[in-house]
């Protein structure tokens, strides 16, 4: 494995992570908004929204956590690869606890019990 220490490669790992984090981001605000848009539509939960609000916290603070790197005098790819999958894995908690539909269950509560296996397996990968 090629081990580099150009700043060049600091900005290459911090538009990756920015990208997937920013997906992160993007999918957690969205559920968030649609929570808010159509109330009626699926019944929010107290403990889901404790987790989307812990979610937003970790991401904000792996976004400032990022900035951090250019500190790390040699990278290769097996920290590269460490931190594109570390990100990821905070997309696909957002992406389960926001599904893209709630039809096939009769709110949050129900969707969060039904997939607190792969939510919390997933959490401790991170």
């Amino acid at each position: 494995m090629e081990t580099v220490a150009s700043p060049e490669v600091f900005l290459h790992i911090k538009v990756v992570m920015g990208m997937v984090i920013s997906l992160s981001l993007a999918r957690l605000l969205t559920g968030i908004a649609g929570i808010i848009q159509h109330p009626a539509k699926a019944r929010p939960y107290a403990v889901h929204l404790g987790w989307a609000a812990s979610m937003f916290l970790f991401i904000i603070h792996i976004w400032w956590w990022e900035y951090r790197l250019q500190a790390v005098p040699v990278l290769h790819f097996g920290i590269y690869l460490f931190l594109v999958s570390f990100c990821c894995l905070f997309f696909m908690l957002c992406a389960l606890l926001f599904p893209a539909s709630l039809d096939e269950y009769g709110g949050y509560e129900e969707y969060f019990y039904s997939r607190r296996r792969w939510f919390f397996g997933t959490l401790a990968l991170t």
